[in-house]
Order: C-alpha cells, then structure tokens, then sequence
C-alpha cells in the first residue's frame, strides 16, 4: 500500500492549487473546478476540495475544523535553494511563520503559511 494523496478542503480550490503551483512548482494533474484540484511533484499528490466535499464524504459532523492540524515538507536540492524558494512562495502568496533556520537534526528549515493558512515547510540538508 501507498499513499495515494492529502487533501485539503480549501476556500477557494483554485487559487489554493495555483499557489501550490505557481509557488513551489508542483505539476497540476487534477481539475474538476470548481470542486476539486490536485498537483504533484516528487512523487506525492496534494489534493484540495471544495466545502461540500463534506457532504459527499459523510463527514458533516467536521465540517469546520478548527486549528493547525497539518504541516507539509517540502524537500530542496540542497541549501543554497532555500532562499529562492522562500522568496518565491512569499511572492506568491505565503507567509513566512519562522524563516530559515537550522534545526538539531541537521536540516535548514523554514515554515511558512499558504494564502489560507495551512503550515508547510521547506527542507534541505543544512550546510556543512
């Protein structure tokens, strides 16, 4: 078994996917707008779905989440790509919740916010 796809219910699919895209340069693989929308990239799929997707799934009961539930990683080539990257997602839309730093085990980070708040993180092996 493997993990086929996280999906996110988003506010706004579209612009939630083109920023995904636009920003971090995932492949868009999925369009059913206004309902769904998936990208790729490395092998792992993000999907994002509309508000009545909850209906569809039975999972009314959740159908306003409250909270950060999530983060995402994302892995860089290597360090020196970490402030393009960073760069680039802010001027797509991000927000940057804690910039570039390296952590204990080894790995430059920086933790960011897509335009609807979900967290993601870049990654890249820190520099020797």
């Amino acid at each position: 078994m493997k993990l086929g796809a996280v999906t996110f219910f988003a506010r706004d699919v579209d612009a939630l996917a083109a920023f995904y895209a636009e920003a971090l340069g995932l492949e868009p693989t999925v369009d059913d707008s206004p309902r769904y929308r998936e990208v790729s990239g490395g092998g792992a799929k993000i999907g994002f779905a509309f508000s009545g997707a909850y209906d569809l799934l039975s999972l009314q009961d959740e159908a306003d989440p409250r909270g950060l539930r999530t983060v995402l990683t994302f892995a860089l080539p290597d360090s020196a790509a970490m402030d393009g990257a960073v760069a680039r997602a802010v001027d797509k839309g991000a927000t940057v919740a804690k910039p570039p730093y390296e952590t204990h085990f080894g790995q430059l980070m920086a933790v960011l916010r897509d335009p609807e708040g979900n967290a993601f993180r870049l990654n890249a092996t820190a520099p020797v």
